[in-house]
């Protein structure tokens, strides 16, 4: 009986393997020697049958695009909404601070464009829009709200409707100051507020504008990244002015959906928070030149990479050989499940793969990335297996180290989720830590805005003071704005300023009798030091006497730190007028 057990667990083992043999997905087509390669290495029915399930979708959506348009289908694009209401029925465009100068939402300026762009794919006979149904009402015109969507249901959308193409029309805006007058990124001193709702004096230098178009850095087709190309060039040619980040195309890979599904793109058609481009981005004529390019560069694209000219009423195949495009997907869409798997050998030999494209200049950026995300992991890794060494000598100091170090190595994007929950996992970090509940009372919260925040009481004349310089101002109108002194104590803190000299310390060497060398020594200097625009903290003695000033970016607006009488109302010299008036 105890030879007869292990050959019945063999029998069933056997009869489990021939089971799945026949309930696997079959493949959709005939594949390369490189793909059946892959697929036949995996043993465990679970990890063959996610690559089959990627392969197919590859083919099944990119491998023959002129056939299928050829025989009556159309080409599936997914309209995912930008943004939108969140469950308590806010735009999330202003519970995420995605307002314009305005006040406005970024939604508000989305939907025109949403609009304009709908409308020119529906009227092509060859494209089928694809979206949530609160959307599509919205881009039919008979609604004017709509739902956010994840990224997950985003992708799960997508796919559930063979899409070959994710886009979204979204507008731009930086800083995360909220203002009076909405998100603002003009030049200048302003008063504003942080993530945590606190006040803070900011100068702003930069002023941000124009358009750019965010490309799929995952798709290694190269068409998201052609694509986007091409409406920068479309749009440059017609007058419109690129942001100078890569100067209007942009490979990006932090967003979620962009590593999850395998081709997208998303319009940033400007900056709602720059006033001047503001106005523009509600112009119609400015409206209709970005759209027209982002539909006649989709179609110019399409015929290009995949040889399909759908410009006209009838399709026109053009020959075009794109199965290296299509090869180049599957292969990374494979790495990325092993990445995601935290498979770092399995995915090496896929990018080694990969590598065979690398002399196509339309397909050598994505090898390049593919193999860069693959070397800060291999660093990881390598971190990660000394701790675990360090850690079984008992060295946990070390360990904790090198664990860290592993995690810090990577950034935030989510494809390095799968390592980073290995190296935290052996770090151990929910240990002695805080609950989310307890911090998040003891967090300000972004939403409670406190105005009497700001107590105005009287101020030492000792007390840092907070001056503003902006551009064309005086000395004298800075310091009047700062602190509203007296005749008397303006001209004197005006002289001081003028011929302040700021003070350093200076290294140097020394010869030392007793110790008979060089020794380091310091010595104080002088240097003329120039009120320019800009914000200065600026500490006075009691005869007005310049001690201290320092050039800041910002400045938190703290009474009980700092005196401003134009934004604190906390002047040493408040405090003497208001004795004098009583």
């Amino acid at each position: 009986m105890k030879y007869l057990l292990p050959c019945i667990t063999a029998f069933f083992i056997i009869l489990s393997t021939e089971l799945y043999s026949q309930s696997a997905p079959l493949l959709y087509k005939d594949q390369s020697s490189t793909i059946n390669s892959i697929i036949s290495f995996e043993k465990t029915p679970e990890t063959q049958n996610s690559i089959i399930e990627i392969i197919n979708y590859i083919d099944k959506t990119y491998a023959d695009i002129p056939e299928k348009i050829k025989n009556g289908n159309r080409l599936t694009i997914f309209f995912d909404p930008a943004h939108g209401k969140d469950h308590t029925g806010e735009w999330r465009g202003i519970t995420t601070n995605r307002i314009g100068v305005t006040g406005l939402p970024e939604e508000y300026y989305s939907i025109f464009y949403s609009r304009k762009l709908y409308n020119l794919l529906k009227s092509n006979n060859f494209i089928e829009i694809v979206t949530s149904k609160d959307f599509q009402d919205v881009l039919d015109g008979k609604s004017e709200s709509y739902h956010y969507l994840k990224f997950a249901q985003t992708v799960s959308m997508a796919s559930d409707a063979g899409a070959f193409l994710i886009i979204a029309q979204h507008l731009n805006n930086v800083s995360i100051f909220n203002k009076a007058d909405g998100r603002i990124n003009i030049p200048g001193i302003h008063m504003a507020r942080d993530k945590q709702n606190r006040l803070l004096l900011k100068n702003i230098k930069g002023s941000y504008s124009g358009f750019l178009t965010l490309y799929n850095k995952f798709d290694a087709s190269g068409f998201s990244r052609e694509y986007a190309l091409n409406i920068k060039n479309s749009l440059v040619d017609k007058g419109y002015t690129p942001n100078n980040w890569e100067y209007g195309a942009v490979g990006d890979d932090r967003f979620t959906y962009y590593m999850d599904f395998p081709v997208s793109v998303i319009y940033e058609n400007g900056f709602i928070s720059n006033p001047e481009e503001e106005k523009k981005i509600l112009d119609p004529y400015y409206m209709d030149g970005i759209v027209k390019s982002q539909y006649d560069t989709l179609l110019e694209t399409l015929k290009k990479i995949y040889g399909v000219d759908i410009t006209g009423s009838e399709a026109k195949i053009i020959d075009v050989n794109y199965n290296n495009r299509v090869e180049m997907l599957k292969l990374a869409r494979i790495v990325i499940y092993y990445f995601k798997n935290a498979e770092t050998i399995r995915a090496k030999k896929t990018i080694e793969a990969m590598s065979k494209y690398s002399k196509n200049a339309d397909l050598a950026d994505s090898v390049e990335y593919y193999s860069s995300v693959l070397k800060k992991i291999t660093h990881s890794e390598a971190l990660y297996k000394r701790g675990i060494t360090q850690k079984n000598k008992k060295q946990y100091k070390s360990a904790r180290k090198s664990f860290t170090a592993a995690v810090a190595n990577l950034d935030s994007n989510a494809i390095y989720n799968g390592y980073k929950a290995r190296y935290n996992n052996e770090l151990g970090q929910n240990r002695g830590k805080k609950t989310l509940a307890s911090k998040s009372s003891e967090t300000p919260q972004s939403g409670k805005r406190k105005e009497s925040s700001i107590i105005i009481n009287t101020s030492p004349i000792t007390k840092p003071v907070i001056i503003t310089m902006e551009e064309g101002t005086s000395i004298k109108q800075a310091i009047i704005d700062a602190l509203n002194p007296d005749k008397e104590s303006l001209e004197r803190i005006e002289n001081k300023m003028l011929n302040y000299k700021k003070v350093k310390w200076v290294k140097y060497k020394k010869w030392s009798k007793k110790h008979k060398k060089n020794i380091n020594a310091w010595k104080k200097t002088t240097e003329d030091f120039k009120f320019k625009t800009g914000i200065y903290i600026v500490n006075l003695d009691k005869n007005l006497n310049i001690l201290k000033a320092d050039s800041v970016s910002s400045v938190y607006l703290n009474p009980d730190k700092y005196q401003n009488q134009q934004y604190l109302k906390n002047s040493y010299f408040e405090n003497t007028e208001l004795e004098k008036n009583i």
